[in-house]
């Protein structure tokens, strides 16, 4: 096990009993002050938030109606993944935008095989699209929809 040190002043600590909750007490070595540490459940959280994720369930279909799910991983919601940087040479580009809900729009960039990135904006825009190639080796040809902005 790591050493726990004191959250006041960095030294090492050492087990000073367990509260009435049965939680190991610690005590600070050189400024004498006692504590617990927290337990960190965001692992388990997000194990959990990506087992729903990827599975066939509904939030309505679990116990509560999935308000403690919710409660529990609501902050796993902001998380957005970043595509890779492709530095490999591509033949052909198929780029194209799909709209959502509230003037969100994603705009997705793939090969024959594989996506290669995505970039999330308002709208079909140049500025949009550069930023969208710019993390990709330069095609020699592109595809498109003919839409707006490109």
């Amino acid at each position: 096990m790591k050493e726990v040190r004191c959250r006041y002043c960095g030294f090492t600590c050492y087990k000073y009993g367990k509260t009435r909750a049965g939680t190991q007490r610690w005590k600070c070595r050189e400024c004498g002050n006692v504590f617990t540490l927290p337990i960190n459940r965001d692992a388990k959280d997000f194990s959990m938030f990506l087992d729903w994720l990827f599975s066939k369930d509904t939030q309505k279909d679990m116990t509560g109606e999935g308000r403690n799910f919710r409660r529990k991983t609501a902050k796993f919601w902001d998380i957005w993944a970043m595509p890779p940087k492709i530095e490999e040479l591509r033949e052909t580009v198929y780029v194209d935008g799909i709209y959502l809900a509230r003037k969100a729009c994603i705009l997705i960039r793939c090969d024959e095989h594989h996506v290669l990135g995505w970039y999330l904006c308002r709208y079909e825009r140049a500025f949009a699209w550069e930023a969208l190639m710019s993390r990709i080796a330069e095609p020699r040809i592109v595809v498109s929809d003919g839409g707006p902005g490109f």
